[in-house]
């Protein structure tokens, strides 16, 4: 959950989010080849797509806080990363599922451990509670906990 990942962080990230009327999808702080990234991804709620116009200025507002602030929130170097989260958006927080859910997406959903002889499911989620989902897809009804799912993502479909 973001929340618990950098509280010093958002913080920061917070007001600005809230002030440009944003969503925080994730916020993931990563080490890849000896570089540090921050990345941040926000979107517009109710299921609009953020602009790169928005991006840019959130980008802006975040660098100036983040120059700003009497303590950095996130200590050494490192490079920051914000955008969108995407039409094949990762899907980690039971709140992402029911986003999902609300629009009536398909999801792909990989699993640790096969149910059925497969380990990748995509379908329409029909259920779901503080556990866990129901899928459609069009086989069968797959019902899953969010501790089986190793990774979920929205189906994009042309």
């Amino acid at each position: 959950m973001a929340q618990a990942k950098n509280q010093a962080l958002l913080e920061i990230l917070n007001p600005i989010i809230e002030k440009q009327g944003l969503l925080l999808w994730d916020l993931n702080i990563k080490k890849v080849g000896g570089q540090k990234t921050v990345e941040v991804l926000v979107d517009l709620p109710d299921h609009q797509n953020i602009s790169m116009a928005q991006i840019t200025e959130f980008t802006q507002l975040v660098n100036e806080a983040l120059d700003d602030a009497a303590v950095d929130p996130v200590p050494g170097e490192y490079m920051l990363d914000i955008a969108s989260p995407g039409m094949d958006r990762s899907l980690a927080e039971p709140w992402h599922f029911a986003w999902a859910k609300e629009d009536d997406l398909a999801v792909t959903v990989a699993l640790f451990a096969a149910k059925d002889g497969q380990k990748q499911w995509t379908g329409q989620i029909t259920d779901l509670n503080e556990n866990g989902l129901s899928l459609q897809s069009d086989q069968e009804k797959l019902d899953v906990t969010f501790d089986e799912i190793a990774k979920a993502i929205v189906a994009v479909q042309f």
